[in-house]
């Protein structure tokens, strides 16, 4: 298995506190078909790109330019239970305002600007 530390707060819509208490966990990579780090699609964990005015959006032909990231992929349910030994607040606030995500199969994408490839979990 391999795994990666954040070593950097990644970007992202959670509040600066949540990401930052990312910083030194150390998180086995997901599953994928493609290598990794790989080029993800990604979108928001706030959901900002599902609400009303995003499909109004949609409906009238008007898309969010995406923009393709090279990152780590990561499972959430893996990862929320990493988080929460290091910090359970942070991992709370997950939870509490992230719900859509924590189902199996769900991962996050962490930029290879804040990761690093370690050869053990501890």
């Amino acid at each position: 298995m391999r795994y990666i530390r954040i070593i950097a707060m990644p970007p992202g819509e959670a509040p600066e506190r949540i990401r930052a208490a990312w910083i030194g966990i150390v998180l086995p990579l997901a599953e994928t078909k493609g290598p990794q780090p790989g080029i993800w699609i990604t979108q928001g964990v706030l959901g900002k790109d599902r609400g009303l005015l995003a499909r109004v959006k949609r409906l009238l032909g008007i898309l969010s330019v995406e923009q393709p990231s090279v990152a780590y992929a990561v499972e959430v349910l893996s990862a929320i239970e990493s988080l929460r030994l290091h910090s359970p607040t942070a991992a709370v606030w997950w939870e509490r305002h992230t719900p859509h995500l924590l189902v199996p199969g769900r991962r996050f994408c962490f930029s290879t600007v804040c990761c690093e490839e370690v050869s053990t979990r501890a």
